[in-house]
Parts: structure tokens; C-alpha cells; sequence
């Protein structure tokens, strides 16, 4: 099978116009457009620089959990996706912003010696996100 791109990631929320707002605030999120799924609930598409982000509330039938205690870039109990990456020209400077919002940084920026860099925060929903630098 021939794969085009990686087209979305669809996060639930407890607060979708919250955490929409995060990912505007801090990402320059781009709103594309809102609609609603088939249980009459809205959901909000953002553009992440080329990748898609899709937010909505948890179906009727599904009762929300507290999500696992994160660690450096993973959940320290086994569950579903480690994180997402977003590309950045200057994770140190990106760290440094989000930390000045108060936002939790997960462990210390890591520099390879291939010119990799990367660091690892804690976003709205449960979710980890890991910024990334290619050197």
C-alpha cells in the first residue's frame, strides 16, 4: 500500500476550545475549519506547520480517564502513543518560551553528536509532544 503522508492526529479533549486555544497560542496553530462527527459533537482541524490536528470531545459512550503520569518523551505506564513530534528551528529557544508560559517541560533537552536536538512537554489531554531540531 502506498502511503501519501501522514494525514492527521486526533486528540479527544475534555475541553476542545481550551486546548484549541493552547496549540493557536503556543504553535501558531492555524484554525482550517470545524464541523461535527456523527454524534452531533464539534471538532476543531488545526494545521500544525503541514501536519493536520484534530481535536474533538470523547464519544457519549466513552468516559474520560486521568491520562498516565508522562516522562521523558513516554508514559511511565504502558499506554498507546509515546508522543508526536513537531519540527522547530530552535528547540532551546522553544523550551525557553514555554517554560516563561509555565508549561511543564518533560526532562532536559537532549543534543546528539549527529546535530539532532530534541525536548519533550506536556500538552493539554494527556498529551506529549516532543519538539525536534535537525543540526
Amino acid at each position: 500500500m502506498k502511503i501519501l503522508s501522514l494525514d492527521h492526529i486526533h486528540v479527544y479533549s475534555r475541553d476542545v476550545e481550551s486546548s484549541a486555544a493552547f496549540y493557536t497560542k503556543h504553535f501558531e496553530a492555524v484554525e482550517v475549519m470545524r464541523n461535527e462527527n456523527v454524534h452531533g459533537q464539534p471538532r476543531v482541524f488545526l494545521s500544525l506547520g503541514e501536519a493536520m490536528l484534530v481535536l474533538s470531545p470523547f464519544p457519549p459512550d466513552v468516559t474520560p480517564a486521568d491520562p498516565p503520569v508522562a516522562g521523558d518523551g513516554a508514559y511511565t505506564h504502558g499506554f498507546g502513543v509515546a508522543h508526536f513530534g513537531l519540527r522547530v528551528p530552535d528547540v532551546e529557544a522553544a523550551v525557553k518560551e514555554l517554560s516563561e508560559h509555565d508549561i511543564e517541560i518533560l526532562g532536559q533537552t537532549v543534543s546528539e553528536p549527529t546535530g539532532l536536538t530534541y525536548a519533550y512537554f506536556a500538552a493539554p489531554d494527556g498529551v506529549v509532544i516532543e519538539l525536534t531540531q535537525y543540526g
